[in-house]
């Protein structure tokens, strides 16, 4: 029979704690009646055992400590076979003073301590303990007292046991309850979300406001998601490639006309502006009479049209720069920060970075580039003043991981790495070519590493992955 994880845990907790009360409950009810008698009885030894000097010097018994003792102790100081000195109520006669010593020696249940020899005895519900403490022989100093035993204390404390334990049950019951349901809530959420996947079925979301491991499985699981969605897209594309092998080299054409294309619009727009800014400001008309201001906002055009033919032309030669057997160390990263921390300062942006240095299996400068296209992207789109960048080495790879707050639309995630793509709901937001992504694309390719950016809690995850120098 299959028992949720959410009733055995709750009984795991629930019995565990049970026993631990009623264990703790036991020990103090069993031990506080003994300790209570312990405690008068080592009361009244030390009392005994500090006042014996002084006796014994020819101070009266009512001048000792033992005066502070109760008022049912009493005092006998025996010498000479006569009672030297009496304090408290009258318990023994004198003629039985020998007797009552020689019964308190010869008893088995008596305990002894160095001179002090003493006996407890219960008479009902009240306890007789009786003290011998020998000077020399047949000079004795006898104290009796007695103690009411605890039955009706013991009577009222299980009373109170048993309401305190019906309390503490409750308690118990409540938290073990909370306890089972943070457990077993993200793990049945968890479950659920696994079954959707292994069906195929990727418009799922999982989102568990954790800060513990399940925050690191989640992670795990929306970047596996997003593996599985990217090789079943892959697997789909290559299988109708496959069907559609007359038609690959048509398709090629058609994505180099479109790339011309989308290349001239972007530099058409801003040459348009241009020569009416330019044609503006020759004839003296509008607004362009005020060359001064309007020359720098030529300047800006010129810069973007630069911008465009600058990322381009290094995006077409980016093969001549892959040489065999190269390798660079990541340290390169920090070194060459500077203008990265420049342009986070522009933006408010804290930067949080951790890059374990290693030697991978990269060109400087490619790498380099890769690195800070991602850093710059996360930078300029962050939704909040933080971005954290790690390099980790993880077995044979170096895992280069870039994080900010964000959100990317599922049909902008698979279009992202496209040349002079940009989000719609950002791109008039936002300067820059749309050709810093696509270069990170062409590089990974380059070499068959790993590149991917996706959602992960309110966060966009960029990742590089890079095989390392063995």
């Amino acid at each position: 029979m299959k028992i949720s994880i959410f009733i055995k845990t709750f009984l795991v907790l629930l019995i565990s704690f049970s026993v631990v009360f009623l264990l703790s409950m036991y020990i103090s009810y069993n031990r506080f009646s003994p300790l209570y008698i312990k405690e008068n009885v080592e009361n009244v030894k030390s009392s005994i055992l500090s006042s014996v000097d002084d006796i014994n010097a020819g101070t009266p018994l009512e001048d000792t400590d033992l005066q502070n003792l109760s008022s049912e102790t009493a005092f006998i100081r025996f010498k000479e076979n006569t009672m030297a000195e009496e304090i408290g109520p009258n318990f023994l006669a004198e003629g039985d003073v020998i007797d009552f010593v020689i019964s308190i020696y010869d008893s088995e249940d008596s305990l002894k301590d160095g001179n002090l020899t003493y006996a407890i005895d219960l008479v009902g519900d009240i306890y007789h303990i009786n003290y011998i403490y020998q000077f020399a022989l047949g000079d004795y100093l006898i104290i009796s007292t007695r103690i009411q035993s605890l039955q009706n204390v013991d009577r009222v404390l299980n009373n109170i046991n048993i309401t305190q334990s019906i309390f503490m049950m409750v308690a118990i019951t409540i938290l073990s309850i909370l306890i089972s349901i943070n457990i077993s809530s993200p793990i049945r959420k968890i479950s659920l979300y696994a079954k959707d996947i292994s069906n195929l079925k990727f418009s799922s979301k999982l989102n568990l406001k954790r800060r513990d491991e399940f925050r690191d499985l989640v992670t795990s699981l929306n970047e596996m998601t997003f593996n599985l969605k990217k090789t079943y897209a892959e697997l789909s594309e290559a299988n109708q490639k496959l069907t559609q092998d007359i038609d690959y080299e048509k398709e090629q054409e058609e994505k180099k006309k479109h790339l011309i294309m989308t290349i001239n619009h972007e530099v058409k727009t801003p040459l348009a502006v241009m020569k009416g800014m330019i044609e503006g400001m020759i004839d003296g008309v509008g607004r362009y009479k005020d060359k001064e201001k309007y020359l720098k906002e030529l300047l800006s055009q010129i810069e973007v049209i630069e911008n465009i033919t600058a990322d381009l032309t290094y995006s077409l030669r980016l093969e001549d720069k892959m040489k065999k057997g190269d390798v660079c160390n990541t340290q390169i990263i920090d070194q060459e920060f500077q203008s990265l921390d420049e342009l986070a300062k522009q933006h408010f942006i804290k930067i949080q970075k951790n890059i374990e240095p290693c030697e991978v299996l990269m060109n400087e400068e490619l790498m380099l580039i890769s690195t800070t296209n991602l850093i710059k992207n996360a930078i300029l789109y962050s939704e909040d003043k933080h971005v954290s960048i790690t390099g980790e080495i993880e077995k044979d790879f170096f895992i280069f991981t870039v994080r900010n707050k964000g959100f990317i639309p599922e049909e902008s995630l698979t279009k992202i790495f496209e040349s002079f793509y940009r989000i719609p709901s950002i791109e008039l937001k936002k300067s820059g070519t749309g050709l810093g992504l696509f270069i990170v694309k062409q590089i990974a390719e380059l070499y068959g590493y790993t590149y991917k950016i996706f959602n992960d809690n309110g966060e966009v995850v960029a990742k590089l992955i890079i095989a390392r120098k063995k």
